[in-house]
This record gives C-alpha cells, structure tokens and sequence, in this order.
C-alpha cells in the first residue's frame, strides 16, 4: 500500500514540477495538475491539504532527491577541502542534469513561499538542510571563515546557480578547467 502512496505521490509531484516550470506557481492550479497526473483533485487533496502544502512538500522532494545524489558519493573521510569542491562540482552537474528541479528551486527560492520557511531553515538550522550542516561543520572545524552561514551559502550556492544559468542561456556544458576554476575562487575567499 505505501508503495502506491509513493508512486502516486511522486506522480502527482512530476506533473507539478513540469507544470511549474511551463506556467509558473500561479498558472498550475490543483486541477490542472491532477489531469496532468492522471490522478482525481481529490487523491491530490488526500496527500496535500493546499496547493502552499504541496509546494513546500515539492521542495522538500527537490532538495533531498538533490542532497541524496549530491552527498552520497563524497568520502566522508576525504579532507574538508576536498569535500567542499566534489560537493560544490556535484551540485553544479546535478541542477545542469536536473533541470525540472533546477527550474522549480529558482522559482521557489524568489516567491512567497519560501519566505514562509526561509527564517525556519536558518535559525532553527533545519536537519534536512545538508548543506548548511555541511558549511556549519566547516566553520566549526575552523576550516572556513567564521561567517554567517547564510554568507557561505551565498557565496557557494550563487556561484553554483550562476554558472548553471550562464550554462543554459548559452546552450553548454561547463568545462573541468571552468569548474575547477570556480570553486577554487570560492575555496579562497572562505577558506580560513
């Protein structure tokens, strides 16, 4: 039974994040993605009590889907530095590989709704946000500056998304030299 939850709500999450990133949050009503989703408004409603509910559940999806694949391949014993750029080169390969995903984030990170959990995310230092644990230890560690932590995810989430759109606005992949290049310029400006 929970394996029919399961693909149904990840079905209903892929027509959402399509949706989305065709007409934007506004133009993707619960009803048009419950035809998309070959799926009744109502099975909708049984998983998401709102569409706000079934954003910010999305985003969750995103982020862990990208956490899992992002983290799971660094060598937790590899030295700080070296984790900071395979992370940093994996996020950059998995939002160009993900673009659904990449699409909905940037949307979601400049609409309301994640002003709703943006303070909670930050404050409360959320357990499902791996990278501001990740950049956390780093400060602690004493192997990054003691900034706030909402500064280094700037300066290494900024740099990631930047480069992912001047990717896609020019139709390319980056290059080793160009992504070797770029954390290193992040590496040196955090670094203690």
């Amino acid at each position: 039974m929970n394996i029919q939850l399961t693909e149904k709500k990840e079905q209903i999450f892929f027509s959402t994040l399509r949706l989305i990133n065709i007409h934007g949050f506004h133009g993707s009503p619960m009803s048009k993605i419950a035809k998309d989703a070959d799926v009744a408004v109502g099975s909708i409603y049984h998983y998401f009590p709102s569409k706000e509910d079934l954003i910010i559940e999305l985003y969750w999806y995103c982020k862990e889907k990208l956490n899992a694949h992002v983290f799971s391949s660094v060598d937790s014993t590899l030295p700080y530095e070296t984790r900071f750029k395979q992370i940093w080169r994996h996020l950059v390969l998995y939002y160009l590989d993900h673009l659904d995903h990449f699409g909905f984030l940037e949307q979601f990170y400049g609409s309301p709704f994640y002003e709703g959990i943006r303070t909670n995310i930050i404050k409360q230092k959320s357990e499902r946000n791996v990278l501001l644990h990740f950049l956390d230890e780093g400060v602690k560690s004493k192997h990054l500056k003691d900034l706030n932590v909402r500064l280094l995810i700037s300066a290494y989430l900024g740099v990631a998304i930047s480069l992912v759109r001047g990717c896609l606005y020019e139709k390319s992949q980056p290059t080793e030299y160009e992504l070797d290049t770029m954390v290193d310029i992040i590496w040196n400006g955090v670094k203690k």
